[in-house]
């Protein structure tokens, strides 16, 4: 399974952090999305009705992250992957980066974050 779908610098404006002001006034996130599914079956049909749309699976993230709170980007991250692998069947395994370019941190960095990589359990 090697068709790999991604989603690049999707930016949702969230409250997340152990922060009080984290969670009262949010800050900007940064997510990118790799999924791994078998395209052959619908691409070569050309047929967006067997496909997991990056649509869908943008709307799936932006739902999980404004729709709840977490105090951990790791619990974001971790929320976002399950959600990808419950809503799609297809998707076979799932890589989820958070950044946060602003966290609160005393002193000077371009980003920070996560990377999880979760695949559907054999069954």
């Amino acid at each position: 399974m090697n068709d790999r779908i991604f989603l690049r610098g999707v930016q949702v404006h969230a409250h997340h952090g152990v922060f009080a002001e984290e969670q009262t006034l949010g800050q900007r996130f940064v997510f990118d999305v790799d999924y791994w599914l078998d395209a052959h079956a619908y691409a070569g049909a050309d047929d967006i009705s067997r496909a997991v749309s990056y649509n869908d699976v943008y709307v799936t993230l932006v739902e999980v992250a404004t729709g709840q709170r977490f105090d951990l980007i790791e619990a974001l991250a971790e929320a976002i992957a399950e959600a990808v692998l419950a809503r799609f069947p297809a998707v076979r395994s799932v890589r989820v980066e958070v950044h946060k370019p602003s966290a609160p941190i005393a002193g000077i960095f371009s980003d920070v974050g996560v990377e999880i990589l979760r695949h559907r359990a054999a069954g």
